[in-house]
């Protein structure tokens, strides 16, 4: 290749990466936290090892999604009830690389051994910050307000504050390739009126590890990931002061068509006397 033709290439290529460098997200920090990101238009920001929503560690990044949501708990041993069902439906909208609001509804079905089962309907909204986002690690803070569902005898509404983590692994170490670890706790306020004995405040946290194994452009399993999460509440106070509920979780997500996702799990409790599997099934479209 003769010195023109580089040249040739030289010009040609300049723009484009120009453009490209004018085009690359800054790193949003704790130390740039009021002066970056409030004013820049959301932008999904694409990474080796993907950053996703799984089942039950909080999410720590900010979306524009409609997620839905079912789980299915079979009841083993509670001579009051049989299953539960649980839809779950969302739209969450980042408004800026910064701040992301998001409008919850759902409902939920208690069967009952005998007689007519008790349905009822519930709502949430939330608001999301992020804090920080590289190309390796984020990490958001968020506030939910959830409203009883009276439908199914609950009395109490509650606002939940969580802080939500995921650091790629492999860029830590090379050879775990494209593993994410995600962590988040979340206090709970629980208000209103309630029975004596019920509990008032509690903690939840979640830890988990995901693998993707294949690039988004496979079709029909575009970035298939296999995750193992573990979560656990302990109760603050109330009859179980002090009492901590532990569950399992593995499952697997994919992209069976672009911006579509799908995700399966199933929760395995570890610290209940009873084995009550609950079942879950999300669907995500991102926008």
């Amino acid at each position: 290749m003769n010195k023109a033709t580089w040249m040739a290439m030289v010009i040609t290529l300049l723009p484009l990466c120009a453009a490209a460098e004018e085009h690359a997200q800054t790193d949003l920090t704790i130390g740039n936290f009021f002066s970056q990101g409030w004013t820049e238009s959301w932008e999904h920001r694409h990474r080796d090892t993907p950053d996703m929503a799984l089942l039950r560690v909080t999410t720590n990044f900010l979306e524009r999604e409609a997620r839905f949501d079912y789980v299915g708990t079979e009841a083993s041993g509670n001579p009051k009830l049989d299953a539960t069902h649980f839809a779950n439906g969302l739209l969450a909208y980042g408004l800026s690389r910064r701040l992301m609001l998001e409008v919850i509804t759902n409902y939920q079905w208690n069967v009952a051994p005998t007689g007519a089962p008790a349905n009822g309907a519930g709502g949430a909204a939330l608001a999301r910050v992020q804090l920080v986002e590289t190309a390796d690690k984020s990490y958001s803070l968020q506030v939910r307000a959830s409203a009883a569902n009276r439908g199914i005898g609950q009395t109490q509404s509650s606002l939940q504050y969580a802080l939500a983590g995921w650091q790629d692994l492999g860029a830590l170490v090379a050879p775990l390739g494209r593993t994410g670890l995600y962590y988040s706790v979340q206090l709970e306020n629980l208000f209103g009126n309630h029975k004596a004995g019920a509990r008032e405040n509690d903690v939840a946290w979640a830890l988990a590890v995901a693998h993707t194994w294949t690039e988004s452009t496979t079709p029909a399993f575009g970035n298939f990931t296999t995750f193992f999460e573990g979560a656990g509440t302990t109760d603050f106070d109330g009859a179980n002061a002090g009492t901590t509920v532990f569950s399992v979780t593995p499952g697997v997500r994919f992209w069976f068509v672009p911006k579509n996702s799908l995700t399966l799990g199933a929760d395995l409790p570890l610290t209940s006397a009873t084995f009550s599997v609950a079942y879950r099934a999300t669907y995500t479209l991102n926008f």
